[in-house]
């Protein structure tokens, strides 16, 4: 009966061997690439550097080219951009009095909505409307 273990000779039909030579050529192999590695090392520190420069090079003028492909899309199909939307007024609260006939049926607080910008009559009794819908 044999063992799958790779331990002993015995055990591993031999195969100790060729395991034992793997390693002992890795090893050489390790050696030798990091001999080579110390006396090249200012070579590859240049590449890398040449490297890094061009991936920074490339990304930024992908990302150039993607901004004005989305600009001329937005142009195309009338999208305003974030700069063409931004609020002309600080952010201001209206206070919104609960109807006389719920206050009677449980006593409601005042409820504050945000509202963004200016707003129109029509946004003012949209929010009323889903005010009272609660």
């Amino acid at each position: 009966m044999s063992c799958p273990g790779l331990h002993c000779p015995g055990c591993s039909e031999g195969q100790t061997a060729g395991i034992l030579g793997g390693l002992v050529i890795g090893a050489v192999v390790a050696y030798e690439v990091s001999a080579w590695v110390a006396e090249h090392i200012w070579e590859i520190g240049a590449v890398l550097a040449v490297c890094f420069a061009l991936s920074v090079t490339a990304s930024m003028a992908l990302e150039a080219w993607a901004d004005r492909r989305g600009a001329r899309f937005a142009a195309a199909h009338g999208i305003l951009s974030r700069t063409d939307v931004i609020l002309p007024e600080p952010v201001r609260a209206v206070v919104v009095e609960p109807k006389p006939e719920r206050a009677a049926i449980a006593p409601a607080p005042q409820v504050v909505v945000n509202i963004f910008g200016v707003p129109s009559p029509g946004q003012a009794e949209v929010i009323r409307q889903a005010i009272e819908r609660r």
